[in-house]
């Protein structure tokens, strides 16, 4: 009984082929709005997900924070006090939390700025390259996902030993050396306030563009500036500075660390030890926890919107309830003759409401089709504009664009739902025909 119900639906709505097609456009836009919007709330969020992973979610950035006046009374009072080399996360504190937690904790990308300045050639006036020079711990090349160009990168023991050695990027080393290996080289920088510091090029690294900026075509190549990068504790002998720890900088975890875990990890350890620090105190936070915040914005966006585009179902479904009592307007005189030949009212019922069951599923099959369509199209739309708009970030953008498939099965239930709330009506007005008037009906 079901199955010919059915069967006379689908063929009450071929035959009648245009006029279920407008009835279903209500339905159709719905449900195809509803899963392009959420096709594309889940990407955005997805995407943005992997990417900040990749580029910095498996680390715990950590500060040195004063402690702050608990009462008005001490506000009143109070200065922001000066640190003391104390205060600072010595690399002895780095290299014990890595002993505490070996199976979390990696080590520390940390930097520093020595000055700004200019590689001159004793040779050739006409040869210079600009450079901001700054300190980096050895794992700080890794943390940005730098890759090394030629030679080596900074050891522990160049930062330890507190060596005069550096890596210059690529493009100022073709330049400044026209085509030969800078390897080796002693290279002297001229800073802007009249200091001349010597270095000897150990590692040539990749320009990265997505990192450091793109390259402005209106300045000569040869007066483009670049980093170079010496070690952590050279650069603050240099700089003629007591501090030689850390007061802002990045732990980098072992890939199977747990990083909401490793986060308390390392709070707990500082915390134990500036527990007698009047002062200061360290404040750890990892990027998942901003993560948290972003999701839950893009979550509450997109259920808002589709229930903005979930308000055409409800306009659908009025159109859907009228077409079903013209159809039974039309139909009264079969309605008679099958109640004449012993058909049950509630047989009746059942007919109408499959009906109007089966016209808003197709229209929800339509919808979902078109919505993941469009939601496929965009992502390759979104694809072909970061690979060439904008290339220099492709390698670090993790582009995923999918349907939702929690979307997908919420938009085929509703539309059955929607069959049966607007359907029932019509269905049981055409149920309580009287057969005589019916048969009698022109």
């Amino acid at each position: 009984m079901l199955w010919e119900n059915i069967k006379e639906a689908v063929t009450s709505i071929k035959s009648n082929k245009m006029r279920s097609l407008l009835t279903m456009l209500g339905i159709i836009i719905g449900i195809s709005s509803v899963i392009i919007i959420t096709t594309i709330g889940g990407s955005i969020q997805s995407t943005l997900t992997a990417t900040l992973n990749s580029l910095g979610g498996n680390t715990v950035s950590a500060y040195v924070q004063a402690r702050y006046p608990e009462t008005d009374e001490e506000w009143a009072t109070w200065v922001y006090p000066d640190m003391k080399d104390s205060d600072y996360v010595s690399q002895e504190m780095i290299d014990g939390l890595i002993a505490a937690y070996p199976d979390e904790v990696a080590g520390v990308a940390a930097q520093n700025s020595l000055c700004y300045g200019t590689i001159t050639d004793e040779k050739n006036a006409d040869n210079y390259a600009n450079v901001n020079v700054g300190g980096i711990t050895p794992e700080y090349l890794n943390y940005m996902k730098l890759e090394m160009h030629a030679g080596r990168s900074l050891t522990s023991e160049d930062n330890q030993t507190q060596k005069r050695v550096c890596v210059v990027a690529d493009t100022m080393a073709a330049r400044y050396f026209d085509g030969k290996d800078p390897i080796g080289e002693q290279i002297s920088v001229v800073a802007t306030d009249g200091g001349i510091y010597d270095f000897v090029i150990v590692g040539v690294y990749e320009y990265n563009q997505a990192l450091f900026g793109r390259v402005d075509p209106t300045v000569p190549e040869k007066d483009r500036s670049t980093q170079m990068m010496i070690p952590y504790q050279t650069c603050a002998k240099l700089s003629g500075s007591d501090q030689t720890g850390y007061d802002y900088f990045n732990l980098l975890l072992t890939p199977l660390a747990d990083v909401e875990q490793a986060t308390l990890h390392i709070q707990e350890y500082f915390d134990e030890i500036y527990a007698n620090n009047e002062n200061f105190y360290i404040y750890s936070y990892n990027m998942q926890s901003d993560m948290g915040m972003i999701n839950t914005v893009l979550n509450v966006i997109t259920v808002a919107v589709s229930g903005i585009a979930a308000i055409s179902l409800i306009v659908g479904g009025v159109g859907v309830m009228n077409i079903m009592l013209v159809s039974i307007t039309e139909r009264t005189r079969e309605i008679g003759v099958r109640m004449a030949l012993g058909a049950k009212r509630k047989i009746i019922k059942l007919q109408f409401v499959i009906e109007a069951i089966v016209l808003c599923l197709i229209g929800g099959i339509i919808g979902i089709l078109i919505g993941v369509g469009v939601g496929a199209l965009l992502g390759a739309v979104a694809g072909f504009i970061i690979q060439n708009v904008y290339a220099e970030y492709s390698s670090y953008i993790i582009l995923s664009v999918h349907p939702s498939a929690q979307a997908i099965m919420l938009s085929l239930f509703f539309s059955m739902l929607t069959g049966v709330f607007f359907g029932y009506y019509p269905a049981n007005k055409a149920s309580k025909l009287e057969v005589i008037d019916a048969l009698r009906y022109e």
